[in-house]
């Protein structure tokens, strides 16, 4: 199930990325060669890019590659690594569960108001926030699980 889910989200976050593209790309198209730009392009590929970007959090989260500076990482000792790993699963899981919570109150807030152009939802362009702070929080939660995992066994005496 959860290959099955990292899979629709790296399909989504192509898709997105794909769609954002070809909306900017429409967009050059039309306004310089044509001299009639599409009113909608802009919009759409604005609101594409903050679902990319989310979804890119998510895909982040999963393979642990966020951006970091691990030189005090690498001069702790293991336990001191698995300390630091916590703190930083913690950190995460406290970030991602205010924004599950914010989130699903602003989407549903704007779940009435149309976008400018496209008379979509607002609501629809919110829902990633909290929707991607969800999967952001379980792997932040198996990140704590696994760093808990190596200071009992380092508290143990396992090598």
């Amino acid at each position: 199930m959860e290959r099955l889910a990292a899979r629709a989200v790296d399909a989504l976050a192509i898709a997105t990325f794909t769609g954002m593209f070809a909306c900017v790309l429409a967009q050059v198209v039309f306004r310089y060669f044509l001299g009639d730009p599409l009113v909608w392009s802009d919009e759409l590929a604005r609101y594409l890019f903050i679902w990319c970007s989310f979804l890119g959090w998510v895909i982040a989260a999963r393979k642990r590659s966020h951006l970091s500076v691990s030189i005090l990482q690498e001069r702790l000792a293991p336990r001191g690594r698995a300390l630091l790993a916590l703190a930083g699963a913690v950190a995460a899981t406290a970030f991602a569960a205010l924004l599950v919570y914010y989130g699903a109150q602003i989407a549903a807030r704007n779940w009435d108001v149309e976008t400018t152009s496209l008379a979509v939802s607002m609501g629809v362009v919110y829902t990633v926030v909290p929707a991607a702070a969800l999967a952001v929080l379980f792997h932040a939660v198996a990140d704590a699980r696994t760093a808990l995992q190596s200071l009992s066994s380092r508290r143990q005496g396992a090598p």
